[in-house]
């Protein structure tokens, strides 16, 4: 249907002139409590992103109106509603009628899901945070309409978004394209909390917190330190003896009553203040790998996991209690993890307590030394089976307990190298639906050079939402719109790049299994050596990194190839087009970025961060042959392994990678390439090894 008027009604008086203000006046609502403004709020905002859009879609008069002073002569009318102001329900139903169409939210965040639904009906896509990363169709001269109505709701409705490194990581662009792609979980940054409840968002926060309020070392009012006064709240090793030292590396002791008060006010403390904002809290033990508190009282409790749900449910007391004294305003959801480093990945062997599922709490599972060589339901894989097994476990837990899942398709030890995930997630996120998860994350969001990992953004983002999506549909539209005339180029590149790293976590996990953490090791200790693992042996292990390297240099030269020819492509259009004048601000920038060099900017991203994977993939391939040749006492084949050891270390240690946020206060750091390796500590190893070949004629030998 074409028209010249395009009329956006949303059901407030002098919508006309105050939409711009109601859909911008966040910071003055209180979003729990003030459900009509919140409303307007959004919807105010979800028209003037319809305005906007179709703007750029049709050539048409579109205006803002009031619902109530339609005068009924309008071309097309799209009106927007809200069954219940109160709700964040998702839902919504994109219904055609006479001369317009309805789209009705089942809540406030509903409503501005249809509208962006209707956008992306139209043609529009947000690939990426910013104006560089919209997907522009071509101007036409009629809207795509359905034909009957279209319902949605989210195939995953308790959480779908990141969970964000640190603290510090804030940007309402990054926030904006979440929403856009349907992504209702966000960080709890106080700066943008407002901005994100405008956009109908979950905000949760938390983790590790208790490394902080439980420091031996703070000083309580007393004068004396948190160690002298309450010893007794630390967790009791096997041995029975507690020692300061040694605090971190057992479980606080659940079963005291005092600790229960004492965690719960300081947790109140934040909520009140720091973390007002948050909907939901990690509580999540000390990320130390050890035992639970073994004394007497915490023994009759159970395994580590009944540990972790007996404190939960104290702790929801003491928050209920607060709510019910007035010292806490709003409700929140707490999430427990289930999650090795905590002693809590097996499921509880006691009835999950009723308060818990009373108040919608819930367990968030952390498969962290899951392999991504095989599916995760694959029970032929060992790294795989236990996770599952457990997984299924959970979901057996009398009562119900609702459960989430946290994937790790950057987690630390990966440091932002290029690792796709396409089949995994297609295959895995089906496992997860089916066998019923009701919320999906994955740690962490990078936050610069996504490079070829914007596909794991939008794909995790798409199955999160529609887990039925038409994956082969999807992959093509993404190619052909983020590359253009090079889509079934890079698309080969996406399928070297995922091959080659097929076996990451075999890599790079944080298993004392994977080959990183023995090179770490054996990088402390001469008593060591690569063992490999029930995967690779040492030397298959090198192998496969040759063959990987391989695949990514593969990538490389495709990626170089379609690179240069985009790059004379754009300097010769540049040239010809002559009438564009030079910007003036950083906007006029973007956008001249935008129209000029579309592609141009994808590729060369991907190019960097390709050379950084295949640089590390060099290292730690060369680091543990260098290893076996030292072993065998083969002076030669060591020699000129070195010599691939230093070219490849240079190469990373002359390369910046993206700013890093600092765990443990404000700022944060840049950091080279080499460091992001990890293997520092391996090549100083190395470096001394080779002194002792070349200057001493002698070999390093394990006893």
């Amino acid at each position: 249907m074409n028209f010249p008027n395009l009329d956006i009604c949303i059901p407030f008086d002098g919508a006309e002139t105050q939409v711009a203000m109601w859909a911008n006046n966040e910071n003055e609502i209180n979003f729990r409590f003030q459900h009509d403004l919140a409303m307007r709020c959004t919807l105010a905002f979800a028209a003037l992103e319809l305005k906007e859009y179709l703007g750029k879609t049709i050539d048409a008069d579109i205006t803002i109106k009031s619902a109530e002073n339609l005068s009924g002569q309008g071309e097309f009318n799209i009106h927007l509603h809200v069954e219940n102001p109160a709700s964040k329900n998702e839902s919504f139903i994109i219904d055609p009628v006479s001369r317009g169409i309805h789209i009705t939210g089942k809540g406030r965040t509903g409503a501005l899901y249809g509208v962006y639904e209707f956008l992306r009906l139209q043609g529009w896509r947000w690939f990426a945070p910013g104006p560089e990363g919209e997907i522009i169709p071509q101007k036409r001269d009629r809207l795509v309409l359905p034909e009957k109505p279209v319902s949605c709701s989210p195939s995953f409705p308790n959480g779908r978004g990141f969970v964000f490194e640190y603290q510090y990581q804030d940007s309402r662009e990054l926030w904006l394209w979440m929403a856009r792609n349907r992504l209702n979980m966000s960080g709890c940054r106080p700066a943008t909390a407002a901005f994100c409840e405008k956009l109908g968002m979950s905000s949760a926060i938390g983790g590790h917190i208790f490394d902080k309020f439980l420091n031996p070392e703070k000083v309580m009012s007393s004068g004396k330190t948190l160690w002298e006064e309450h010893p007794e709240w630390f967790g009791q090793p096997d041995n029975g003896t507690r020692r300061k030292e040694t605090a971190y590396k057992t479980q606080f002791c659940v079963s005291q009553g005092g600790l229960i008060k004492f965690l719960g006010d300081e947790l109140l403390k934040f909520l009140n203040r720091e973390w007002y904002y948050a909907d939901r809290i990690d509580i999540w033990g000390f990320d130390t790998w050890g035992a639970i508190c073994n004394c007497p009282d915490c023994v009759k409790l159970g395994n580590g996991t009944d540990h972790a749900v007996y404190f939960a449910s104290a702790l929801r007391d003491f928050l209920n209690n607060a709510r019910e004294n007035g010292k806490l305003d709003h409700e929140i959801q707490l999430a427990i993890c289930a999650y090795e480093g905590t002693a809590t990945v097996k499921a509880p062997t006691r009835p999950i307590q009723e308060n818990l599922i009373a108040a919608g709490d819930c367990v968030t599972f952390f498969p962290i030394n899951r392999c991504y060589a095989h599916d995760f339901a694959d029970q032929d894989c060992s790294w795989n089976r236990k996770y599952a097994d457990n997984l299924n476990d959970w979901f057996a837990c009398t009562p119900k307990f609702p459960v989430m899942i946290c994937e790790y398709y950057n987690v630390s030890k990966f440091e932002d190298l290029p690792l796709l995930f396409i089949k995994r997630m297609t295959a895995d996120m089906r496992q997860y639906y089916d066998s019923g998860v009701s919320g999906i994350s994955y740690m962490h969001l990078p936050f610069a050079n996504w490079g070829i990992r914007t596909i794991t953004q939008l794909l995790h983002a798409q199955l999160a939402w529609d887990i039925d999506t038409d994956i082969q549909t999807f992959l093509t539209e993404y190619f052909r719109s983020w590359y253009g005339r090079y889509s079934d180029k890079m698309r080969k590149v996406y399928q070297l790049a995922e091959e080659a790293w097929s076996h990451c976590s075999q890599w790079r996990a944080w298993s004392k299994h994977s080959l990183l953490s023995q090179l770490a090791e054996w990088a402390e200790s001469k008593d060591s050596f690569i063992s490999g693992n029930d995967h690779f042996t040492p030397m298959e292990a090198v192998t496969s990194g040759r063959h990987s390297i391989r695949l990514l240099k593969q990538a490389l030269a495709i990626v170089d190839i379609v690179l240069k020819q985009e790059q004379n492509r754009v300097a010769f259009k540049h040239k010809q087009d002559g009438s564009a004048s030079c910007p003036v601000n950083p906007t006029e920038v973007k956008l001249v970025e935008q129209k000029r060099g579309f592609y141009e900017k994808h590729l060369e991203e991907d190019r960097r961060l390709l050379l950084y994977g295949l640089d590390t993939m060099c290292l730690m391939t060369a680091l543990l042959d260098y290893g076996i040749a030292i072993e065998n006492q083969n002076i030669s084949i060591a020699n000129l392994i070195y010599k691939e050891i230093e070219n490849v270390s240079e190469s990373l240690n002359n390369c910046l990678m993206p700013l890093t946020f600092t765990q443990f206060g404000p700022g944060f750091t840049v950091r080279d390439a080499l460091t992001r390796t990890q293997l520092r500590d391996c090549i100083r190893k190395c470096r001394k090894l080779n002194v002792t070949v070349c200057e001493k004629k002698a070999l390093w030998i394990k006893p």
